[in-house]
């Protein structure tokens, strides 16, 4: 399905999702407020600034996955590797543009890229049966049905 409506929908998903694993992540090193401030609100802000990168390219892997002619667990394992592509791909741009150049080359903060797939894990998990979905329309072209009738589906489904 390439409608318009369909694809501000899918970046309206990928919105939440990307927020969603924000505040998750943020309380999963919340932690580390408690040992060291400084340290939890450097981590907060490199989330925060850096993360879009993540997020942008979490939804271009995803959109690209939707076209693909592979299996629907296929497409659910490969969505879950695009999480940590792009949390990875978010990292290494953290790493050229020099933020805390010694800070993050070793040790126990290398866990924080390991922590932010884990938050972007369980987010995407949380909403298993919005990408479902996603992914299923996507998958079945073939199918003939309005937009109206896909559309009123989706806005009466929570992300919970």
């Amino acid at each position: 399905m390439n409608t318009l409506n369909y694809k501000a929908l899918l970046i309206k998903s990928v919105f939440i999702l990307f927020i969603r694993a924000i505040g998750i992540y943020l309380l999963m090193t919340l932690p580390l407020l408690a040992a060291q401030p400084v340290m939890y609100e450097i981590s907060a802000g490199y989330a925060i600034s850096f993360g879009w990168i993540a997020g942008l390219l979490f939804l271009l892997l995803f959109y690209f996955l939707q076209k693909t002619k592979i299996d629907i667990v296929a497409k659910k394992i490969f969505s879950y590797a695009s999480v940590a592509i792009a949390v990875l791909v978010a990292f290494q741009t953290m790493e050229i543009t020099g933020a805390q150049y010694r800070i993050w080359h070793s040790g126990i903060f290398l866990a924080f890229p390991a922590i932010a797939i884990i938050a972007g894990w369980i987010s995407l998990a949380i909403a298993k049966q919005k990408i479902d979905h996603l992914l299923i329309i996507a998958d079945n072209d073939y199918i003939k049905v309005t937009d109206k009738n896909i559309f009123s589906v989706y806005e009466q489904q929570s992300f919970e």
